[in-house]
């Protein structure tokens, strides 16, 4: 397992590791980046979440520098997942940033989990969500060369497999299976709809939201 990498991010913007500013420091401006945010590859920790979501990158709005970037709660709990991709909570759901756009988003595609019983406190432990490129933008522009924090992402996704953990690719499947050829061999969910992510029976299927819902109540009693 290589060493992260994201310990090494630098306390102030532009919010970027030096080893990935020789991949894309030529595609800066046709990638649109934001670096005056923090950049979110993962949120969660690998040793106790049930279920992987794999997405393609953060977005970027306003909110995410005039909100996110003002609270303490936000860069406390980025900073320390970045540090600690094993056993840091899913931050979005460990209270204070509920005016953040991340907590709405994942609130509004989860929404069917929390109705069927599954709560944020457990949300919170037990899921994990890994980005295939790290750093925000408005849009997704994909470049041939893999940067080294991407190349740690994908490890963890293959430390996922040999976990068994649940596995759902919310987005760019085949991007996914290009990086980890070792998803291609295992059993994962896909969504209907890449474009409205929402977690629903109708959009991952009945089937696999019994098991979602299983699988993230199992031990509760415990």
């Amino acid at each position: 397992m290589q060493e992260n990498p994201w310990a090494e991010l630098p306390l102030k913007e532009p919010y970027i590791l030096e080893q990935d500013s020789s991949v894309i420091e030529s595609h800066k401006n046709f990638l649109g980046l934001r670096l005056d945010t923090l950049p979110e590859p993962l949120v969660g920790g690998l040793n106790n979440a049930k279920v992987i979501f794999l997405a393609l990158n953060p977005g970027f709005t306003d909110s995410d520098v005039e909100i996110n970037m003002q609270l303490p709660e936000f860069i406390e709990g980025c900073r320390a997942n970045l540090n600690d991709p094993y056993n840091s909570p899913f931050y979005y759901f460990n209270g204070g940033l509920e005016e953040t756009g991340g907590y709405k988003w994942w609130s509004s595609k989860l929404k069917p989990l929390i109705n069927a019983g599954i709560t944020e406190e457990i949300l919170k432990t037990k899921i994990m969500m890994i980005e295939y490129f790290p750093y925000h933008s408005i849009n997704y522009k994909h470049i041939n060369r893999f940067t080294p924090s991407q190349l740690y992402s994908f490890e963890l996704v293959r430390q996922a497999i040999k976990l068994n953990k649940t596995i759902v690719i919310m987005r760019s499947k085949s991007l996914w299976l290009q990086a980890v050829p070792e998803l291609a061999n295992y059993t994962y969910m896909t969504l209907n709809s890449s474009q409205n992510v929402t977690i629903s029976p109708k959009n991952i299927g009945e089937l696999n939201f019994k098991v979602l819902v299983s699988e993230l109540s199992s031990g509760l009693t415990n």
